[in-house]
């Protein structure tokens, strides 16, 4: 299941937020060099505040092994405010384009290709969901290469240029449209609902991850969407808390 984390229910999350930044620190600064900030083990930067989203994949005994962050680039953006120059023309004008938002930081742990699939749907279903109608992205050459190869449309906003580093990155934009979905969704034959997000004022909420995560997985094999499974998984945690069933 892809979790979705916000403001709202990130204290539900403290040890897999642990996790996604330290599996940052790795990825970003100690393997490929970049010069990040690091605090307490794990790699941050300016994007990730209160209007952060962390879309992540958490397995059965509640470790997060993939991620992505989203967030509104009205205010800030890595693209438009700090590496402008990987645009083509004036990149303060990407921001008249109505809800825009960005992304950062995918990272995959592990070669499960279903739950790269459930990211690259859930970006776009959650940000259609917001109102979103483009996202942006600076990424590696190879990670553009592999985004197109597997469903994403993705829009060049610029040549790519090196960075200092020793790497080459690509500034891009993902459009967010529905048709994006149904596409994505038709070329992977996924047709399931696999995006869940705990609502902190439930009285099930502090339960633990796992035990959510599975009610959630048993009620969307058999929901038709994501509001129908959240209902269903509602009732079910709802019912155990009353039965006293909560291991």
């Amino acid at each position: 299941m892809i979790h979705v984390c916000t403001a709202a229910n990130r204290h539900l999350y403290r040890a897999q937020l642990r996790e996604m930044h330290r599996q940052r620190y790795e990825i970003f600064v100690k393997s490929k060099g970049w010069n990040l900030t690091v605090k307490e083990g794990g790699e941050f930067d300016e994007g990730d505040d209160a209007r952060a989203v962390y879309l992540m994949a958490i397995d059965e005994n509640g470790s997060c092994y993939s991620s992505i962050r989203v967030r509104p680039a009205d205010d800030f953006s890595m693209i438009i405010d700090r590496m402008a120059h990987y645009v083509e023309g004036d990149a303060t004008a990407l921001r008249d384009e109505p809800e825009l938002w960005e992304m950062a930081r995918w990272i995959s742990i592990g070669a499960d290709p279903t739950v790269a699939q459930e990211l690259r749907i859930a970006v776009i279903e959650y940000l259609l969901d917001r109102g979103a109608t483009q996202c942006l992205a600076i990424a590696d050459m190879e990670v553009m290469a592999y985004a197109i190869r597997t469903g994403w449309r993705l829009r060049v906003l610029g040549p790519p240029k090196p960075y200092p580093e020793g790497g080459v990155a690509i500034a891009l934009s993902l459009p967010i449209r529905r048709e994006e979905t149904v596409y994505l969704r038709n070329l992977t034959d996924r047709h399931d609902v696999f995006m869940m997000e705990i609502d902190p004022g439930a009285p099930w909420a502090g339960l633990p991850l796992p035990l959510i995560q599975s009610v959630f997985e048993a009620a969307a094999a058999s929901a038709r969407d994501a509001e129908e499974m959240t209902t269903l998984a509602d009732q079910e945690l709802r019912h155990r808390i009353e039965l006293g069933r909560v291991a």
